[in-house]
């Protein structure tokens, strides 16, 4: 009987629905979509870093910190990629690793212990890049600020300004000695017996360019202080509160004397300007580059005098000083103060954080659910009383991100998607709704993918932001994941702030890990491919996998687009999977590295071996070849490859809706290279496979496209679905499946009660 074939089909993603589309697989896990067409599966994990291979050991207290779960994961460049951190947060513990130790003892340096572990409903440290620093942030533990190596400092101004003391002033110090013969002057000297110890008499005669308030005798002076910090990133902290000074120059009535002259010539002595001395400049916080004084002109009686308005006095340009002698006249004072609505305290308790239009935003947290706010543009520590949005008046939930996208900061929050941007006039801003039923509690899966939009998952599935507020435009929310709902249905609900998403411009894929079937720890990931608009999943291919444990609790890409991972190592027995420390994700065909350690004397020796390469499958659909009421034979199964070596990869099949698949046998990728164009690379007897390839001599041609064939020669079925299974590296670009029709129709007979 003549046999018939399907047409070649080029291999799709996945696609779980009943009715699919015709190249899609039901189950394609951990492969990667080729820019030159195909799915091939070549990749892996390894150490970011490796341990010593031999003679490392760990303590219990190490192991332990080793064997808990990354937390929180981020890579940040500076200077141009000059210096690139991989900083993690384990056990409580903020570190960054680096490759080359040199000298050094380690290659780990802490920044922080003792820091909130986050529960299963928490996303955990938050990380906001902003120009040369970078803020930390998880609503619990005090925000830092971070510019790199050690330094590390508080972000924002949490208590109020420090009140400075205005030392008093004396105006009787001064008494007057015998005429000087040579000028005719009176002597002006300080009088010891009328010494005031809590007071100081700074004078300057009613002519000079310096000193404070009407010399005039009887006359009432006053005056306010207030200070704030400066911190290096130029914001400026609230003005504390006030500090006064007064004094009233005696008159020749109430001056000191025992006579009538005595006191005229008291008064005349010390009717003079004065300078104030301020005390209490207290230092300011870590990373407080200078302090500013402000002060009133002279309020006098407070009825006759200046308002109550504060003027820039001078800008002390240290953190040690403590005490300032004011001497500025009055009329030198041109540039207002801040007031008190330009810069207040914030809280610590914000959970998320963003920089854009130049600003930092914070939002969310246990205390402010559904409060936004935002500092003044290029000073991210400075947060105007005014600056601000709740978000609460609408229904939607709390807020768990702030994401910057293009023109707008998207507010995302539990169920319901909020947009910030810029008003008609440029001088402010407007919050808006974007979407009102559709948000998530998965912080760290939202990320930007260049070209399409933003992706993110929810507890309904993977959606996609698109679109803009610009001329009329309008922002979209999308959802994505109808093809893999069978396996969305298993992301555990309770636990769905755990998961995590990175996109990698090396790889080109968005990569999402989240916990399934109850667990509380990311075991499954699923990948799309923006080129060809597809998505695959990434993880154990079945579950009684011993060692492929694809634990990955956070996951970052560095500036080379290689993808990071944070793991929660698994140990069975005294083994420890998949590898210590951060992950990289790349052509080492391995699941990171297997541990074998033991325990002697509260000391771990750890040894390293390579553990099994993670397995690629690629499942059909059921086929029922147009028409499933008509049996058929299907005979072989033709995949369209590229040359790999002798990499066997094993094709399995079932009929009918069987779960039990057959092994058709294992098929190499591989056909006759040609050394130097002159022959088959491998040995002219055929049998024992050697190479005659020389290293650095012998010149290969590229990968060819063949053809793997396995038999199949079923029986006689209606529906028909196959898998390709392996560990080792192959390629998948198209399919055909060769079959012999028939042209009888089954009876209807297999169901109780069914009539033909």
């Amino acid at each position: 009987m003549q046999s018939s074939s399907l047409p070649d089909v080029v291999a799709g993603g996945i696609d779980q629905r009943y009715t699919i589309v015709e190249n899609s697989g039901e189950n394609v896990q951990n492969y990667r979509y080729l820019p030159d067409g195909g799915w091939r599966k070549d990749r892996g994990w390894e150490p970011l870093i490796k341990y010593p291979a031999s003679g490392f050991t760990l303590s219990t207290a190490e192991l332990a910190i080793a064997r808990a779960p990354c937390r929180f994961l981020a890579v940040w460049s500076r200077h141009g990629g000059s210096e690139e951190y991989y900083i993690q947060e384990r056990a409580g513990i903020l570190s960054y690793t680096y490759g080359n130790v040199g000298t050094a003892t380690t290659a780990e340096i802490v920044l922080a212990t003792g820091r909130h572990l986050p529960r299963v409903d928490e996303p955990g440290t938050q990380f906001v890049p902003f120009g040369r620093f970078a803020l930390l942030l998880n609503g619990t533990n005090e925000m830092f600020k971070w510019w790199g190596r050690a330094k590390l400092e508080p972000f924002g101004f949490i208590l109020p300004t420090p009140t400075p003391y205005c030392v008093s002033v004396q105006v009787d110090y001064a008494a007057p000695t015998a005429v000087d013969p040579a000028t005719g002057l009176e002597q002006i000297i300080g009088d010891p017996l009328n010494n005031a110890l809590n007071g100081i008499a700074v004078q300057f005669l009613p002519g000079d360019y310096l000193g404070l308030g009407n010399p005039d005798k009887g006359a009432i002076n006053s005056y306010s202080y207030r200070q704030t910090y400066v911190s290096d990133t130029g914001s400026e902290s609230p003005v504390s509160n006030p500090a006064d000074v007064s004094w009233t120059i005696r008159t020749d009535t109430n001056a000191t004397g025992d006579t009538a002259a005595a006191r005229i010539r008291s008064a005349n002595a010390n009717a003079r300007k004065y300078g104030v001395l301020l005390q209490g400049l207290e230092p300011g916080p870590d990373g407080t580059v200078a302090r500013r004084i402000y002060r009133t002109k002279n309020t006098k009686d407070g009825l006759t005098g200046a308002g109550d308005l504060y003027f820039f006095v001078c800008q002390i340009d240290d953190n040690t000083t403590r005490q300032y002698l004011d001497c500025i006249p009055d009329n030198q004072l041109v540039v207002a103060a801040p007031t008190f609505a330009d810069s207040v305290t914030i809280s610590s308790g914000y959970k998320y954080g963003a920089a854009w239009n130049g600003a930092m935003w914070l939002a969310g947290g246990d205390t402010t659910p559904t409060q936004i706010i935002y500092s003044v543009q290029g000073l991210p520590e400075q947060f105007p009383a005014f600056n601000y949005f709740d978000v609460g008046v609408r229904d939607g939930g709390q807020i768990t991100a702030v994401v910057p996208y293009y023109d707008v900061l998207l507010v995302f929050r539990e169920k319901a998607i909020d947009a910030v941007f810029t008003n008609a006039a440029g001088d402010g801003f407007t919050c808006t709704t974007v979407n009102q039923s559709i948000g998530t509690i998965a912080t760290n899966t939202i990320r930007l993918v260049p070209g399409v939009g933003i992706l993110f998952l929810n507890l309904d599935g993977v959606y996609l932001i698109t679109g803009g507020l610009r001329g009329g435009a309008s922002i979209t929310v999308t959802k994505v994941s109808a093809r893999f709902e069978k396996e969305l249905s298993r992301v555990s609900k309770n636990s769905l702030c755990r998961a995590t998403a990175v996109y990698s411009a090396r790889e080109k894929e968005w990569w999402c890990h989240y916990p399934v079937d109850g667990q509380t720890e990311n075991t499954r990931g699923v990948v799309f491919a923006p080129e060809v608009n597809e998505f695959t999943l990434r993880s154990n291919a079945y579950p009684e996998s011993p060692v492929n444990d694809w634990r990955f609790t956070q996951l970052a890409a560095d500036r080379s687009g290689y993808i990071i991972i944070g793991t929660q190592p698994s140990q069975t027995s005294n083994n420890l999977a998949p590898g210590m420390g951060l992950q990289v994700w790349t052509a080492r065909q391995n699941s990171g590295d297997a541990m074998p350690f033991t325990i002697f004397q509260s000391v771990a020796t750890v040894l390293y071996t390579g553990a099994a390469a993670p397995i690629g499958v690629w499942q059909s659909g059921w086929e029922d070849f147009g028409d499933d009421t008509i049996k058929k034979r299907v005979l072989t199964v033709d995949i369209e490859t590229i040359t790999e070596g002798n990499n066997e990869v094993e094709l399995f099949w079932a009929s009918d809706y069987s779960s039990e698949f057959v092994s058709a046998g294992t098929v190499a990728p591989k056909i006759g290279d040609y050394l130097n164009g002159i022959g088959p690379a491998q040995d002219a007897t055929l049998t024992s496979g050697a190479n005659l390839a020389t290293w650095d001599v012998s010149k290969y041609q590229d990968h060819k496209v063949t053809r793997m064939r396995w038999d199949v020669n079923t029986g006689l079925i209606s529906h028909f679905a196959f898998r390709l299974q392996s560990a080792n590296k192959h390629t998948l670009i198209k399919y055909k499946i060769i079959y012999i029709g028939g042209t009888v129709r089954t009876p209807n007979t297999k169901m109780p009660g069914a009539k033909s």
